[in-house]
């Protein structure tokens, strides 16, 4: 096996996570400093006028919630960066941002009922939040054997 070239794919994979978390910042940067006429706009579009102040406020809920989980990201990713991996401290970030995930899916879900296309985000915000407390405890999990193995070498 080339460990070379398998070690050059992980900082491929490390560098292209880093540059896509960039891009969602700036778009959230973007979101965040514009929302009243991306809302407009969009509401505009689809005919759903009506929906304006309601969507607005939800969004600007939303948006402490993404710039959590967009430093989070970012705090995980310099971690692995460094080899840090199986630390309490990753395993805090990634509990914190699956609540995140739950925070937007229920905030979604709850805003469905004026907005059925809500439920669709709901759902999947739901979903990656499980995927983040299961990827928790599996690392917490990880922590606590390599923890055993340290005290029976």
């Amino acid at each position: 096996m080339d460990f070379r070239r398998l070690n050059m794919n992980k900082n491929r994979t490390l560098i292209l996570s880093i540059a896509f978390t960039t891009v969602f910042a700036l778009a959230l940067l973007l979101l965040t400093l514009f929302v009243p006429w991306i809302v407009e706009f969009l509401c505009v579009f689809f005919h759903r006028n009506y929906l304006i102040k309601f969507l607005t406020v939800v969004t600007y809920l939303a948006v402490p919630a993404g710039w959590g989980a967009i430093i989070l990201l970012y705090k995980l990713l310099i971690n692995v960066k460094k080899g840090i991996v199986f630390t309490e401290d990753n395993v805090k970030s990634l509990s914190i941002l699956s609540w995140l995930c739950f925070y937007v899916g229920l905030l979604s879900g709850f805003s469905s009922h004026k907005f059925a296309m809500f439920i669709i985000v709901s759902i999947s915000a739901l979903f990656i939040g499980l995927i983040v407390r299961v990827v928790k405890n599996i690392i917490s999990k990880a922590i606590e054997i390599k923890e055993e193995n340290d005290m029976t070498v």
